[in-house]
């Protein structure tokens, strides 16, 4: 049977970007800018901008398609940040190096000429890429959790079952919460602390379920911390966004599948990745306004 790559089933793949996009008329860094707002996602508002842009880089014409492709990529990236993923800085630019090799050329400051040169703006397309790489993490983790079901194949790692419960700064009883937690939050009450509480509301459904983690899954500062606790541990973490207490619930060392897939089981992740986006936009507030 034909094999597929796991990457095929995020649909949020990294696109080789073709040079021959139409010229626009350029601003300061090589692209028209629009100021207009037409859509908002839990807050974040896409431009006119960026809705012309999503039609190149997706490489449809309706407008209407392009919003639903922004709101996908953006309701997973804003996912993937709540539950501590990140895509550093670098791998967004090893990944436009990789873009530029694609088009023959071997550095950064060429390619971005060359993009200006086409009316393309280069902020613009790191801003997409990044979003983008954010999203696919994403999806290869709560992929991965589907897809290690039953596997009889694959690479043996050490994988610790997480949950966590993150506590926002913008939130008005944030010191209240914090203290309360502080003070009777225990690994038996832990999922029904994390469904009330949690201002992650997607793992607050799963009673503050993240799944398997594997080294280098989340942002430093999570990783480190889950990486140096065993199972059982209770600990909490501080970032500039709020608090996460995090609770490693079990760990082994699991087989974790290989990179490639049958038809018939990429098919199956396909439909959880149909669910996940659903239940991410049954959550969200999205505003049109074009």
């Amino acid at each position: 049977m034909k094999k597929l790559s796991i990457l095929n089933v995020s649909l949020i793949l990294l696109i080789a970007l073709s040079l021959a996009f139409t010229n626009k008329a350029k601003a300061e860094d090589g692209y028209q800018l629009f100021d207009k707002v037409v859509l908002v996602v839990n807050g974040e508002p896409v431009l006119k901008s960026d809705l012309e842009f999503a039609k190149n880089w997706y490489n449809i014409k309706d407008d209407k398609e392009a919003e639903e492709k922004i709101i996908d990529s953006l309701l997973l990236a804003q996912q993937a940040r709540r539950m501590g993923i990140s895509v550093s800085p670098q791998e967004v630019d090893n990944a436009v190096l990789n873009i530029a090799k694609a088009n023959g050329i071997d550095d950064l400051e060429t390619f971005k000429k060359k993009l200006e040169d086409s009316g393309i703006s280069y902020s613009k397309l790191k801003e997409f890429l990044a979003r983008d790489m954010l999203a696919n993490r994403l999806l290869h983790l709560y992929m991965r959790e589907k897809a290690s079901k039953g596997i009889i194949e694959g690479t043996k790692e050490n994988v610790k079952t997480v949950k966590l419960i993150f506590i926002s700064k913008n939130r008005p009883d944030y010191q209240e919460v914090l203290s309360k937690l502080d003070k009777e939050l225990n690994k038996n009450n832990f999922s029904e602390f994390a469904s009330k509480y949690s201002d992650d509301k997607f793992t607050a459904e799963n009673k503050g379920l993240i799944g398997e983690i594997k080294k280098g899954d989340l942002v430093k500062e999570l990783d480190e911390a889950i990486f140096s606790h065993k199972a059982g541990d209770i600990f909490k973490v501080e970032t500039n966004e709020g608090t996460y207490f995090i609770y490693i619930e079990k760990e082994e060392n699991k087989l974790i599948p290989k990179p490639e897939m049958s038809e018939k089981e990429v098919e199956k992740l396909k439909k959880e990745y149909d669910l996940l986006l659903k239940k991410l936009k049954e959550q969200a507030v999205i505003q049109r306004l074009g």
